[in-house]
C-alpha cells in the first residue's frame, strides 16, 4: 500500500517538475549586449567561421568544425535602454552609418587612436569600432577596441579583438593589450563571391590576426560606433573626442564608394558624432564625449 501511494505521489509531482523553469543561464557582456555565456565562443588562432543555411560553424586552423550554433534572425544591435542607471544609456550610444548604393563593399578601413583612460571606473564597458552588417541586421563583423570588462576579459585598461556576432551567438579573437595614444586600423575586406550568391570576408586589426567569414549574406551597412554599458556619469567616458579618420571604403568594381554618412547621437548625455569628411577616400567622423 505504501509503495503504491508513493508511486501515485511521484507520478502527480512529475508534471510539476517538468514544468518548472530551468535555472537561468549566466549572461555575459559582448558588443551587442548581454548574451548567454554558452553562446559566446573564443576563436582559436587561425580559426574561421562558416555559415550554412541553418547553422554557424566555428573551424580551427585545420578547418575542423569545433563548434556549431543554430542560425538566428535575432537583431545584433543592442538598442539604447532607459531603465539602466540613469542618466546614461546603454547600447549603441552614438554612431555614423552608410549603406552601399550600387556595388558591394570591397574594403572598409578605419584608423583611430586609443583614447585617454576614463577618469572614473564604475564597472563600465566602452566599445569603439568600425563594422559591417547585412540588410537583415542579424549579424555584424567588427574589429573592436574595448575598455572595461566583457566576456573576453578586460578591465580598467584598453584592449582590442575582432568579433563576429550572429543572432544570439558571438565569436571573438583573444583580447590583446593596447596603450593610450596608440594608433589602430580596423580592416574589413570582401574576398570572394560564391556560386550560391553568398560572400566571404576577413576582418582584423592591422598587424594582428583576425577572422575569416565564409558564406555570409552581403554586408551592406557600414558603421563607425561608440557602444557603452553601465556608464553612470560623464567621467566614465574618456575626455575629448575620438576621430575615426583615414576612412576608406571601396566597392568591387574598383571605385571609391560615394559615402555620405548619417548619424545618431545621444543628445541628452552630450555624446555626439560629427561628420568631418564624407566620401570613401580619407573620410573622417568624430565622436565627442561629454567632458
Amino acid at each position: 500500500m505504501l509503495k503504491v501511494s508513493l508511486f501515485v505521489i511521484l507520478a502527480a509531482l512529475l508534471p510539476l517538475a517538468l514544468a518548472a523553469p530551468a535555472q537561468s543561464e549566466e549572461m555575459v557582456l559582448t558588443p551587442g549586449g548581454l548574451r548567454p555565456k554558452s553562446s559566446v565562443i573564443q576563436i582559436p588562432e587561425g580559426g574561421s567561421i562558416n555559415l550554412t543555411d541553418t547553422e554557424v560553424h566555428l573551424l580551427d586552423a585545420s578547418k575542423r568544425v569545433i563548434h556549431v550554433s543554430p542560425r538566428s534572425d535575432a537583431k545584433v544591435r543592442a538598442s539604447p535602454v532607459t531603465n539602466a542607471t540613469v542618466p546614461e544609456q546603454s547600447g549603441w550610444i552614438s554612431f555614423a552609418y552608410w549603406r552601399r548604393i550600387n556595388f558591394p563593399i570591397q574594403n572598409f578601413f578605419t584608423t583611430w587612436v586609443v583614447p585617454p583612460t576614463p577618469a572614473t571606473n564604475h564597472g563600465q564597458t566602452i566599445f569603439l569600432f568600425n563594422g559591417l552588417e547585412p540588410d537583415t541586421g542579424d549579424s555584424i563583423l567588427q574589429p573592436v577596441l574595448q575598455w572595461g570588462p566583457s566576456v573576453g576579459g578586460g578591465g580598467p585598461f584598453w584592449q582590442f579583438a575582432t568579433w563576429y556576432v550572429a543572432g544570439a551567438t558571438s565569436f571573438f579573437t583573444p583580447l590583446l593589450d593596447v596603450s593610450v595614444g596608440q594608433s589602430l586600423q580596423g580592416i574589413i575586406q570582401f574576398t570572394r563571391k560564391n556560386a550560391d550568391g553568398t560572400f566571404n570576408y576577413v576582418s582584423e586589426f592591422a598587424g594582428s590576426s583576425g577572422v575569416a567569414l565564409s558564406n555570409s549574406p552581403e554586408l551592406t551597412w557600414a558603421y563607425e560606433t561608440l557602444e557603452a554599458y553601465s556608464v553612470t556619469t560623464a567621467s566614465d567616458y574618456p575626455t575629448g573626442c575620438t576621430p575615426f579618420f583615414g576612412i576608406s571604403i571601396s566597392t568591387v568594381d574598383g571605385a571609391t564608394a560615394p559615402v555620405s554618412w548619417g548619424i545618431t547621437n545621444d543628445d541628452f548625455d552630450g555624446v555626439h558624432t560629427y561628420i568631418n569628411v564624407n566620401g570613401g577616400s580619407n573620410g573622417q567622423v568624430t565622436t565627442c564625449y561629454p567632458l
